[in-house]
């Protein structure tokens, strides 16, 4: 389990975790406008949201958090794969922060969001994923 003293919301009593998930970007000016679908895996869960990391903040044109527009706020569209033993849950969210991390291979970027829609379904199911995981570590 994260440390739960984090300054980002979305990483509070975080499980972590390696999910792969596959995201694609809705852009917040024009939602007709979509990025082609990526992959990542998620570093950390919660209800709330997640965090993962990136390579770049743009991504086919498409910034990950901001729209064109002054005050627009892109939209990311996240299928998270939990595995055999649950369902797939698919979430809309935004993101609530990044900052560029170094590391010997170069650099990247952690990426936290925040759920801004999950349906009842798929949030049981992350629900009783979550709660599997933390039993896990404990």
């Amino acid at each position: 389990m994260a440390d739960s003293s984090g300054s980002h919301p979305a990483t509070r009593m975080a499980v972590e975790v390696q999910v792969s998930l596959r995201y694609t970007i809705i852009n917040g000016a024009d939602p007709s406008q979509r990025s082609t679908e990526q992959k990542a895996v998620a570093k950390t869960l919660t209800l709330a949201g997640l965090t993962f990391e990136s390579p770049e903040m743009v991504v086919g044109g498409f910034h990950l958090s901001f729209a064109d527009a002054t005050f627009g706020r892109n939209t990311l569209e996240i299928v998270l794969d939990l595995g055999k033993k649950f369902d797939v849950v698919e979430v809309l969210g935004e993101v609530d922060f990044y900052e560029r991390r170094s590391g010997p291979t170069g650099s990247s970027f952690l990426v936290g969001v925040v759920f801004t829609d999950i349906p009842a379904d798929s949030l049981a199911v992350l629900r009783d994923f979550l709660r599997q995981s933390q039993s896990a570590t404990q």
